[in-house]
Parts: C-alpha cells; structure tokens; sequence
C-alpha cells in the first residue's frame, strides 16, 4: 500500500514539529492507540486496536525514526505484529514546509507491507481503512496544535484550524469539540473521476469512462502541458525581443507587449481553493447530533456561506460513520412533550435549511451509517458522495415519528413518490448502490471524502455568482425557500452581469486564457 497526502495547520513549523514528536499528543490522536511510550530519543513503543473490515485486533509496535532534520522532516520506519490477524510494517516520510510566520503544511507518503488475515481482505479496503485514519489523526491533531483564538468575552474557542477572522465569527461552540472545522486545498482530480461512480439520467450505475470524463482528462493534460512550457517561454521573452528588435530573417518577430501577452495566454494554472470540512465529531456515539449540535451546525453553514475564501463545503463524520441521526438518549430530556417536540423539529428544520441556504456548493461525504436526521442532514447538501459501505434508512415508522415537511419534501425532490413511500413507509436500509440507482446519492467511491474534494475542485473554479445564483433558483423552484420572486430572479441575475468576474470573463475569452472568480 501506497499513499501520499498533505494538510496545511495553522501554527508555526516550530509548535508543529514539537507536536509531532510529542508522545502525548500523538496518543490522543492516533486513532485506537491505548499506549505509547519513549523509550529514547528517537524510539517509541505502542499499542494501537485496529479495526479492518470484520477483523479487529491489537498491534504491539515499535517505531523508529531516522533522517532527522529539525524541524523540517523525518523518516519514519514501524513494525507492528497483531498475533493471528497479522502483521504491519511501513515507512513513513514527513515534511514540514513553511507557508508562512503562523501556516505550516505538513507533506507525508507512507509504503506499508501487511501480512496475515488482514492481508486477504483486499487493498482497496485496507487503503480505504488508512486513509480514514489518516483523516482522523490529523483532525484531532489540527485540535490540538492550531492556536486557540479568544472571542470578544474572552473565553477560547474550540475550533483552531481556521483562519483567525473565521475562528472569531465561528466563537466558542455550545458543543465544544463535538463539531470540527478543516480547511483543505481542492483540486479537480482527472485520474480519481476515471473510477468514481455517478448515476446517469436515468438513475443507472455508470463507470465513469465516458466522452465527458476523457474530454475532461484531455483538457487536464493539455492545461498541464502548457503549464510546463509557459516557464519556458517566460525565460524565452528576452530572446525573443532581442531577435525582435534585430528584426529575424522569416518576419516572425514579436514586439515585448506581444511576448507578454503570448505568455499570458499559456498560463493556464489556476488559483489555488480552498474548501471547509465541517465534521461531526462524535464517533464513540455513531455520531448522533444532540440538539446543541443541530443548533450550531446551522450556525456554521451560515458563518462559512458568508467568507469568501470558503468554496464549497463538505460535511462528513469522525471515524467509520457519517452519522446514527438524532441523539435519542437525550429525548427524555429535550423532546418528550409536545412543545418539546415542535421546538426540536424547528431546530432540525432551521438547521438543514441553513445548509441548503448556504451560497456554497455543498458535499455530504457518507461513510458507514447514516440514519434518520442524518438522513436530512445529507439531503440538504447539494451533493452526496458515499462509501460502498454506505448504509442508510429513515426509521421513522419504528419510533412512531412523523418526519417533517421539510425533510420529506427533499426526499421527495430525490427519489419520486414511490421511492419516498416505500423509505418512509418501511424504514428498512438501503445501501449505497440502491441509493445510487433511486437518485439519493450522486456518486459512490471508495474514497468519497478524496472524489468529493477533486469535484469540489471542479466548483470552485468556477463562478461563485453563478452557483449562487443558480442554487437560488433551484431551491425556489423545487422547495420554495424564502418564497423565490421575479424581484429576487432579476437580483441574481443583474449581480452576475454587473460584476467584475463577468467582465474578466468576457475579456479572458478574448485572450484565450483562464478567467480568474473571485465572487465579485
């Protein structure tokens, strides 16, 4: 197994690379790790349960580092042995890169060999397994490291992985570290959407190896090509004036102001985006949303719709779930008189209509269950991807639960009458591929989170007030949200035209270069 990666964390290389080799912090995040000792300058000892697919065992582990260039980067070397469910060993290698006084990303590649009953459950599940881990570490390590930004009351807030002006806006949450916020690079990524699944019209399966996606692939290579080459003919300019100015032998000679703008147009690399990740942090309880959680959630989406540097927004859950739906524990409490029940069904409501609000491209990245409220929750994002083992169902008939307007009224928009019928009136699963097949889900991956962020790429390239505008019609259209009038049609629209992406648009296609969005 192979895999590399990269995340950017907002602190010093210094506090980064201390945390790195802090045998505390790296405890509390490796995921299932129940011990972790030093037992030199460069040697730990550890006890990790891991759970692959049906086979879960402990891992008694001794691990090495070498190449050490402080605080810069390391070389890796572990070696695991689980008894009957076999044995791990891996090389890893990590480098920090400084971004900036307070921005550091941390780049890393792991080679892993594994063996024994672990090895036969194949590679895409075993590197499906470590790259959630992998997600996991480094969102509990982001917790940890980022510095904490104090709201105008003083006190901390409990997400630091943010910006420090969103960090403000977002505050101190009422659910603490039960809801975490990441930002990520996206990029459109041609050789993931090759294996990614997505439903045509008619709600069938389909590989994606069709005309579109090798026309995408093709563009990608040729903006790649000429990526390469417009160093190039950058360096070349000088040359090229000074020919010009003797004036060559087949009247092929350019003016500067000419060269300049040949080297514009063959700088096709686009701007780099960035996405949020709004996780559901609760993976001991399956993630199940607690009335604080829906509350803040809404929050959330609103604050992120509103920042420019945010291009679209993905919401999963910790660990091997995506969410078990509401916290029924807590029922008892919040939701057991008929008042109760109608402040939590608003809450619910308010909460997956700021979602659907939001401006951003929205992506619900699905692992495991995702049941009930859940269910609402991925229905108001714009997208859905999941995992092949993907599990969904809405129980509502076995709690003696009428599911709200707003919530059946998207399942409706999703898979037609009889498909919401047989859901509701059932409530049995359902899993990934049927969801493919009625219209729930809009692509099933092995990696959902990585296909989500390549198309989340795909978005973000484009024009912010178009999706805006677009997402505004649609959901007047289909759900009737804030009552869509010719008054709001005409804004969209005028905003779009007005603005200055619009007119560097028109003026790229003149140029035959990439316009630049920036949402204004």
């Amino acid at each position: 197994m192979e895999m590399t990666d990269e995340i950017q964390i907002d602190a010093a290389r210094s506090v980064v690379w201390e945390a790195l080799n802090n045998p505390e912090i790296l405890k509390a995040c490796i995921p299932g790790c129940e011990s972790l000792e030093q037992v030199s300058e460069s040697e730990f000892v550890s006890l990790v349960v891991v759970k692959v697919g049906p086979i879960k065992a402990k891992f008694n582990g001794k691990v090495s580092l070498t190449d050490i260039v402080a605080p810069a980067s390391y070389r890796l070397i572990g070696e695991g042995q689980g008894g009957v469910a076999g044995f791990a060993k891996s090389e890893i290698t990590v480098e920090l890169i400084e971004r900036g006084p307070e921005c550091t990303t941390i780049k890393y590649g792991v080679t892993a060999h594994i063996g024994g009953k672990i090895a036969q459950l194949g590679s895409r599940l075993i590197d499906s397994t470590a790259r959630k881990m992998a997600e996991q570490f480094f969102s509990k390590f982001n917790a940890r490291v980022c510095p904490n930004i104090e709201d105008q009351n003083g006190s901390q807030a409990s997400i630091g992985v943010m910006s420090g002006a969103l960090n403000e806006e977002l505050g101190t949450l009422r659910c603490g570290d039960q809801i975490l916020v990441t930002m990520v690079d996206v990029t459109e990524d041609p050789e993931h959407a090759q294996t990614q699944q997505r439903r045509s019209g008619s709600g069938q399966i389909k590989n994606t190896h069709g005309a579109t996606e090798m026309w995408s692939i093709a563009q990608r290579s040729v903006k790649q090509f000429y990526q390469r080459i417009a160093h190039q003919v950058t360096g070349a300019s000088e040359s090229a004036n000074k020919n010009a100015s003797q004036g060559t032998a087949q009247g092929t000679a350019h003016s500067p102001s000419n060269t300049k703008s040949g080297t514009d147009n063959l700088s096709l690399s686009s701007p780099r985006h960035q996405a949020a990740v709004v996780t559901i942090n609760r993976a001991a309880q399956r993630n199940a949303v607690s009335l604080a959680m829906w509350q803040e959630l809404g929050r959330i989406f609103t604050v992120l719709g509103q920042r420019p540097e945010v291009r679209a927004i993905i919401l999963t859950g910790a660990g091997a779930h995506f969410s078990a739906g509401a916290d029924i524990t807590e029922f008892s409490k919040v939701r057991a008189t008929i008042e109760q029940g109608v402040e939590y069904e608003e809450s619910v409501d308010a909460c997956c209509d700021a979602i659907a609000a939001t401006p951003k491209p929205t992506i619900a990245v699905v692992n495991g269950f995702c049941m009930g409220g859940a269910c609402h929750l991925a229905m108001s994002c714009d997208f859905r991807y999941a995992n092949t083992d993907a599990q969904f169902a809405i129980p509502a008939a076995r709690l003696s639960i009428v599911y709200g307007v707003r919530g059946v009224q998207r399942l409706l928009a999703l898979v037609g009458v009889s498909q919401a019928k047989h859901i509701l009136y059932s409530a049995e699963r359902f899993d990934a591929q049927q969801g493919l097949q009625m219209g729930f889900l809009d692509a099933v991956a092995p990696e959902p989170m990585r296909a989500a962020r390549s198309y989340a790429g795909v978005m973000a390239d484009n024009a912010p007030l178009t999706i805006t505008g677009s997402k505004i019609l649609l959901n007047g259209l289909t759900m009737d949200l804030g009552v869509l009038t010719n008054e709001i049609v005409d804004q969209v629209v005028n905003d779009a035209v007005g603005s200055a992406d619009y007119r560097d648009a028109r003026q790229a296609f003149v140029e035959k270069r990439r316009p630049i969005f920036v949402g204004k």
